[in-house]
């Protein structure tokens, strides 16, 4: 579950180090659940290339679970995040897992123009809980970046807290909190990427509360 930097996010390096030292709550999940459903059911796979693998690039990476599953499926991944923390973890667990010559993990801002060593396009792009952490030019930025790093046929798995706010509680512990967290509002992931994406909602997630899962195609 990724972020950001600079304006435009609730959040910042030092704060999500913090998390990852605590023990960040969505280090619990590991790979999302939904991302290995769909390889499962075969709505994502790694397509086949006549010369090396297909490319993936996971925008927010963290730790590199999702990063690491990517590859043991036939992915050469690039995961980018801002907590230098969280890749050098990543980097161990590519490592651990025999799939570190299939990882690159990468300092930098997802909002940026340009993100040096993220070189496009790419067959498939991962979003799990970073763009609903953003707002503002930073938001834009990084829908900007999904656009900038994709090509008609890519792929594009995106999760986020998505409600309307007014629905959520001040301050709340174990649950969303209007205070505490961003969120897409309702229908906001297909105004941002429906005039370059064909953009399927799928079905909710159990759990937590107020997630949604979306799987799209670029035109």
């Amino acid at each position: 579950m990724g972020n950001t930097p600079s304006k435009g996010t609730l959040m910042r390096p030092w704060f999500y180090t913090w998390l990852y030292k605590r023990g960040a709550a969505w280090e619990r999940v590991g790979v999302s659940p939904e991302l290995r459903e769909l390889f499962a059911e075969g709505r994502i796979k790694a397509p086949s290339q006549s010369e090396g693998r297909p490319r993936a690039v996971d925008l927010g990476c963290g730790t590199g679970s999702n990063a690491v599953f990517l590859a043991q499926n036939g992915f050469d991944v690039v995961g980018v995040d801002f907590t230098e923390f969280a890749l050098k973890r990543a980097r161990v667990r590519a490592r651990e897992a025999g799939v570190g010559q299939h990882c690159q993990f990468i300092n930098g801002d997802l909002s940026a123009a340009e993100i040096p060593g993220v070189v496009g396009p790419f067959d498939l792009l991962v979003d799990y809980g970073t763009l609903d952490d953003t707002t503002g030019p930073v938001k834009h930025g990084m829908v900007n970046s999904v656009l900038r790093l994709s090509r008609p046929g890519s792929q594009f798995f995106h999760w986020c807290f998505a409600a309307d706010k007014k629905d959520l509680p001040w301050v709340a512990r174990k649950r969303m909190s209007r205070l505490l967290h961003t969120v897409m509002t309702p229908g906001e992931s297909q105004r941002l990427f429906g005039h370059a994406f064909d953009v399927e909602k799928l079905p909710d997630p159990p759990r937590p509360a107020h997630a949604a899962c979306f799987l799209m195609v670029r035109r």
